[in-house]
């Protein structure tokens, strides 16, 4: 479903170069969003369902426990989880399209980027 920058990266994640963490709680809510109507035709033209993806993300990704963090400065209370699981895998970076996580350049000394600044900074020639 994911061409281009984010592709890569899951190819990355695939082939072991980088790893992929994620929480239950982050997982559920990726479930959730790609149940929305506006999926569903993207979905259907790509062959892809729902369940196919969910199998997909979490063999490339790795549990993390679920604690809680409070960044009163996100407008999504959502979010926190995304830092919380950052923090509870201790990752190296957190990695997302999400404008309201990159306005803050970095949490807890983590820095968070888009796709594509994760290429170029981890992946550049």
């Amino acid at each position: 479903m994911w061409g281009g920058v984010p592709c890569i990266t899951l190819l990355l994640a695939r082939n072991q170069q980088i790893n992929i963490f994620a929480s239950e709680f982050l997982l559920l809510e990726l479930e959730t969003t790609l149940k929305r109507e506006k999926f569903q035709l993207r979905l259907q033209q790509r062959g892809y369902t729902v369940e196919n993806l969910m199998s997909v993300v979490k063999g490339l990704s790795n549990d993390c426990p679920t604690i809680s963090v409070d960044a009163p400065q996100l407008r999504d209370p959502k979010d926190n989880f995304v830092l919380a699981a950052a923090i509870a895998a201790n990752s190296e970076a957190i990695v997302t399209g999400d404008l309201d996580l990159l306005v803050l350049i970095e949490f807890n000394g983590i820095p968070i980027l888009t796709p594509q600044d994760f290429l170029g900074r981890y992946f550049s020639d």
